[in-house]
């Protein structure tokens, strides 16, 4: 091969280029257009590493009159067709870059100006300039719906003969995506809602041959755009997001990071009038402006806002796709099936024989392409609530559904996902105990499906003892709903559902005894430095006393709060001891996770959180005793300030373990409320209970 051919082939362009290039990126566009007016024939050479024109740089002014003031420039037709057809280095023409254009006016300008000039040749029966393929096969409708340009889509739309012609890229052995899909995948729901009233396009939304998800299938595996996923938001976030109107931000506004033409502000104008001449009354005016407003100074509103137009897309694309999909029947219920076998007597707490199963078990399976599911059991797995309802709300037989590949239901596969809001969802329609009866394949019961680690993502519990405890929670709470018999089955491997669970969680639990004894060691060598110093100070009180050993201070109110902060600071740290050394002497099994040691865990953390805060107020009490501020108030205020500093800083710097007590505090809330009888419950509480309504022929 000739080195200098190939030396030419990566030359790009003309070193001259560079002052043009200069031009463009300070959006200098007067001077880029005297540049050519010496060289011409330059406008249609390489300008940059992209491949592209001068002309094709030049869309990015938004300016119609400079393309074609940049047209005309050419000398002959021949080089103004060449211009308006030829690609860069990935075949995208003229039109393919228009599509990034604010100013709709770019793409009637290209259009007129072949017309106009009569550049077509008609007799080689050229294709339309809105057909043309980059090397993609994208036709510029196609690509605008890639890139979410739906103002400019619409346009093109209105320009074509049949828009279904650009429902596909068009060499099928290169990528048969459809628009449709492609939208999905860029998450532009508005350009998806909008090309789901097309004619045709139900057909171009489900069609599946064998290696391709349907639209559907596509929605289910993005949790992050439903507000499902974002329920665990901030207090603040959840307060703003409900507060926000439903009318999203700039709902006609493509931001996608293009150069902004002069005409983004008119627009946003009118679209902001055009509102407000549509809103029902004087005070949604008034509502929408002013947040409009916030939006404008805050990012943080605006951001807000911008991620509930998108649920609530996603949610609206979720009916249309939801109303129109049959896959859940697609089922397998009715074959022949093997009977599960029963346990069988084989030595237990050896440690080479917990070796040898795991690596017989073999439990971790390989990827399962998306395809094999339906959206059903897809928006299960990702805990997509919203889906999941809308199907069986709409088809109450789908919750029926069966896996092909898997043998799996709904239940199966939201357990085994923890997805616990899919679990609470499927409570309320009253079917877990009929799901739960169902059996995968590999003779797995849904306590099977509880005990397996594939699909553990390491949950939302600080610490691994609290995530140990969490998925041993997760497992007796799955256990209350399966029969007795299915406790007792063994998968194909011959382990029972309790047998896998110990076998799939032996490295958690290795990692959760080592984090807890390290944790019980710190605490406690700190429980016993406070307890000193809380102890040593009962006998050394501040201000002395007297010749009787009566304190001096006895009868000041301050002296008496350091009496009782010194008291229950020397209590607290000595139990806290306590706990911590009960921790320490513990065999450390299983079992010993579910309650016993979270528990232990949790008392010992609030006992010592509450040593150290009084030790520090006892300590701050001290101070204003010793120095006699009892009546300087501006002074009283700076002390107990730098006495809560610490107190607070410790509190956030230990966040996640008060979240742990938060959510202790709310399961013991839950217990106190087993243990009252029903009839308090119900003649306390003021909800009025949903009456069942009973068929007349019952």
């Amino acid at each position: 091969m000739d080195l200098g051919s190939e030396v030419e082939k990566k030359i790009k362009f003309d070193p001259k280029m560079e002052r043009p290039q200069e031009y463009a990126l300070h959006c200098d566009w007067v001077s880029f257009k005297t540049f050519f007016h010496n060289e011409p024939k330059a406008l249609i050479q390489t300008f940059d590493l992209a491949g592209n024109t001068a002309i094709q740089v030049a869309t990015r002014s938004d300016d119609p009159d400079l393309i074609r003031q940049l047209l005309d420039m050419l000398p002959d037709d021949n080089d103004r067709r060449q211009a308006l057809r030829t690609g860069n280095a990935h075949k995208n023409t003229l039109l393919h870059q228009v599509i990034f254009c604010d100013n709709l006016e770019m793409v009637d300008t290209v259009l007129n100006y072949e017309t106009d000039k009569r550049l077509k040749k008609i007799d080689d029966d050229e294709d339309d300039l809105l057909e043309l393929l980059n090397d993609l096969s994208e036709t510029p409708v196609y690509r605008a719906a890639k890139y979410g340009r739906l103002r400019m889509l619409k346009h093109m739309a209105r320009l074509v003969d049949d828009i279904k012609k650009h429902f596909h890229r068009r060499q099928p052995k290169l990528d048969i995506t459809s628009i449709l899909h492609i939208a999905i995948i860029g998450q532009h729901f508005d350009v998806a809602l909008w090309l789901s009233k097309k004619e045709g396009i139900e057909k171009v939304a489900f069609e599946n041959d064998g290696n391709r998800l349907t639209c559907l299938q596509l929605l289910s595996r993005m949790p992050s755009v439903f507000r499902s996923y974002n329920s665990q938001s901030g207090f603040i976030d959840n307060l703003i997001y409900t507060l926000l109107p439903d009318k999203g931000y700039d709902d006609d506004d493509e931001d996608d990071g293009s150069v902004r033409g002069k005409g983004d502000l008119e627009t946003g104008k009118k679209n902001l009038k055009k509102h407000i001449s549509s809103s029902p009354s004087v005070f949604s005016r008034i509502y929408y402006t002013l947040w409009k407003i916030a939006a404008k100074e805050w990012d943080t509103v605006k951001e807000i806002w911008e991620r509930k137009k998108k649920h609530m897309l996603a949610a609206l694309l979720a009916d249309f796709l939801v109303s129109r999909d049959n896959s859940w029947m697609d089922t397998k219920h009715g074959e022949p099936r093997t009977e599960v076998v029963l346990p069988v007597i084989q030595p237990s707490n050896i440690a080479a024989t917990k070796k040898a199963k795991l690596e017989k078990t073999h439990s971790l399976e390989g990827p399962i392409p998306c395809k094999e599911y339906t959206p059903l059991l897809l928006a299960a797995s990702t805990g997509i609530v919203e889906i999941v309802k809308k199907i069986i709300d709409l088809h109450p037989d789908a919750i029926s559904h069966v896996s092909q590949h898997d043998e799996q239901n709904v239940l199966h596969v939201a357990v085994k996902h923890r997805q616990k809001q899919i679990y609470k969802l499927l409570k309320k329609y009253g079917t877990l105990r009929r799901l739960g009866c169902q059996m995968a394949n590999q003779g797995r019961t849904l306590l099977h499906q509880v005990a397996r680690m594939d699909y553990y993502d390491g949950g939302n519990q600080p610490g691994v003892v609290f995530q140990l405890q969490d998925e041993l929670r997760w497992f007796e709470r799955v256990k209350r709903i399966v029969p007795c018999p299915h406790q007792l089955y063994c998968n194909d491997h011959n382990l029972t559902a309790r047998e896998l669970f110990d076998l799939e969680h032996l490295e958690m639990l290795k990692e959760a005894q080592e984090w807890i004894k390290g944790t019980a060691q710190s605490c406690s060598a700190v429980s016993v430095l406070v307890a000193t110093v809380v102890f040593a100070a009962a006998y050394t009180v501040p201000g002395g006393t007297d010749d009787n050993g009566v304190p001096v201070l006895l009868d000041s109110p301050l002296f008496l709060f350091f009496t009782i902060m010194d008291v229950v600071g020397l209590a607290s740290s000595l139990i806290s001891v306590m706990m911590f050394l009960s921790i320490l002497t513990s065999p450390f099994q299983m079992q010993e996770f579910y309650k016993s040691l979270p528990r232990k865990l949790t008392m010992g953390f609030t006992l010592l959180f509450i040593s150290l805060t009084t030790t520090l107020l006892a300590f701050g009490s001290t101070i204003l005793l010793t120095i006699r501020m009892e009546n300087k108030r501006w002074s009283s205020s700076l002390i107990y300030s730098a006495t809560f500093f610490p107190v607070t800083l410790f509190g956030l710097t230990q966040f996640p373990i008060i979240m742990a007590v938060k959510y202790r505090m709310k399961r013991l809330k839950k217990t106190i409320k087993k243990v009252i009888p029903n009839d308090v419950i119900t003649t306390i509480s003021t909800k009025p209970k949903k009456k069942r309504v009973y068929s007349k022929y019952v």
